[in-house]
C-alpha cells in the first residue's frame, strides 16, 4: 500500500470471467487464443471459482463456472480485454458465446514466452468525467492521459482504459468480470481507501485463498482487493502470482 493509501502501482493480479461451459472456454482460450495454463486445480469450497488460470502477461486470466441462465440475455460485458498476439489468423475483435469481448493487436507479446497476453482492460463507463475522478482521486491510479476514445490509467502491471459507453444500458453487463488488485495487507488497504472516500460492498473476508474485499466503480464494474494466503502460494499459479507481487510482470508499451 502506498503512503497516501492509494492503489497507485498496485498490480492488477487477476481478471476473472464468468463462463457457462468449461470445455468450450478451455478450447477458446487454449486453442484459439493459445493462452498458457498455469493452474488447473480444485480448491473447495471454491470449486466453481478460478477453475483454470492462464498466464496473460501483465495479469492472470481465470475462469469461473456459472449456470447457463446467467448468460441467456442479449447483454454482453462492459469490459474489453485488449491483447497482443502472435496469432496472425485471428480477427481484430472477438466476442465469445458468453459475451466477453477481446480486442486483438497483431504484435508479438511483450513476454516472448507467450503467444497472447492482455496489455490493457477497456471499461465502458456511464459517465467519463465522474469515472476519471474516481480512478484518479479515490483509487489514486496514475493517469496516462486522454485518448481518442477515453482516458487511460496505469496500474502496477497493465493499463485500464475508460471510454464512454454508447450501448443501450439494457444490453450492458457489469457482473461477469471481476478485476483483482493485489495488496500486501487487505484490511489496512480497505481502511485507507475508505478514508479516501471509497465505499466497499462488505468488510474484508478471510478464507483459504487469502483475504479479499470488493467494491464497485461508479458504473458498476466490480473490483476486488486480494492478499494471497500462504496456502495459495503453494498452488500451481504461485510463480506467476509472486512475479506480479514483485513487479516482474509489468507491461511496457
Amino acid at each position: 500500500m502506498n503512503a497516501d493509501g492509494s492503489l497507485a502501482d498496485a498490480p492488477l493480479m487477476f481478471v476473472f470471467i464468468d463462463i457457462s461451459s468449461l470445455p468450450h472456454h478451455r478450447r477458446f482460450l487454449e486453442q484459439t487464443l493459445r493462452l498458457r495454463v498455469i493452474e488447473n486445480q480444485f480448491h473447495p469450497p471454491h470449486e466453481h471459482h478460478g477453475l483454470v488460470k492462464y498466464d496473460a502477461g501483465g495479469t492472470i486470466l481465470s475462469i469461473n463456472l456459472f449456470a447457463e441462465r446467467k448468460f441467456r440475455s442479449e447483454a454482453s460485458d462492459a469490459v474489453t480485454l485488449v491483447c497482443r498476439t502472435s496469432e496472425t489468423e485471428l480477427p481484430e475483435t472477438l466476442t465469445d458465446v458468453d459475451g466477453h469481448h477481446y480486442e486483438l493487436h497483431r504484435k508479438p507479446p511483450v513476454d516472448p514466452a507467450l503467444v497472447t497476453e492482455i496489455v490493457a482492460v477497456r471499461l465502458a463507463v456511464t459517465d467519463l468525467a465522474e469515472s476519471v475522478r474516481f480512478y484518479r482521486d479515490v483509487l489514486g491510479l496514475h493517469p496516462a492521459g486522454p485518448e481518442p476514445e477515453g482516458y487511460r490509467f496505469r496500474t502496477g502491471s497493465l493499463d485500464l482504459v475508460l471510454c464512454e459507453s454508447t450501448v443501450d444500458p439494457e444490453l450492458v453487463r457489469y457482473n461477469a468480470c471481476l478485476l483483482v488488485f493485489y495488496t500486501a495487507d487487505c484490511e489496512a488497504a480497505e481502511q485507507a481507501l475508505i478514508r479516501r472516500g471509497l465505499r466497499f460492498r462488505s468488510t474484508t473476508g478471510v478464507s483459504d485463498i487469502g483475504a479479499t474485499t470488493r467494491f464497485n466503480d461508479p458504473s458498476g464494474h466490480v473490483f476486488c482487493l486480494y492478499q494471497p494466503s500462504a496456502e495459495s502460494l503453494q498452488w500451481g499459479s504461485a510463480e506467476k502470482v509472486l512475479d506480479l507481487m514483485t513487479g516482474g510482470a509489468r507491461i511496457h508499451h
